[in-house]
């Protein structure tokens, strides 16, 4: 684990920690926990798809940024270990099964519609990422459910 990997995990579960919510789904709760029975890594896989998410959606705010003419000043892309980096690729996959090849990413602006409003980019990145958007609000909702004892 790099060091940026570990003060961003340690910061990612510090807020996890701090989170707190006044109401909860029980018949979620208990199919979350009977998954987790089910695998022993449970943890540790969700916080390094949560984490890795997390991270995707910050370039993705960099590039909607980029796109709309503000300068996001990116920092230049951290070394990543096995933690965030190709250990984050094998998420779902069984392991008799290989590893789902990684998709090309597909430009948010078409190269024909150069004059697109930034709400028509917002709506469009919206568009290609929404299961991405999904999934990371689940992750995050179900870390809070598990580490909220």
């Amino acid at each position: 684990m790099t060091e940026y990997e570990y003060s961003s995990m340690m910061n990612f579960l510090d807020r996890l920690v701090h989170t707190r919510t006044e109401a909860k789904d029980l018949t979620a709760e208990r199919r979350i926990k009977q998954a987790l029975e089910r695998q022993p890594f449970s943890a540790y896989f969700l916080v390094q798809r949560a984490m890795t998410l997390e991270m995707a959606l910050d370039a993705a705010h960099a590039r909607i940024k980029e796109l709309e003419g503000q300068p996001s000043n990116p920092a230049p892309a951290p070394e990543l270990s096995q933690f965030l980096g190709a250990g984050a690729a094998v998420w779902g996959t069984g392991l008799d099964e290989p590893a789902p090849p990684k998709a090309q990413p597909t430009p948010s602006v078409k190269q024909d519609a150069p004059n697109l409003t930034t709400e028509d980019k917002s709506i469009e990145f919206i568009a290609n990422n929404a299961r991405a958007i999904w999934v990371g609000i689940g992750l995050l909702g179900l870390l809070a459910v598990i580490f909220k004892r």
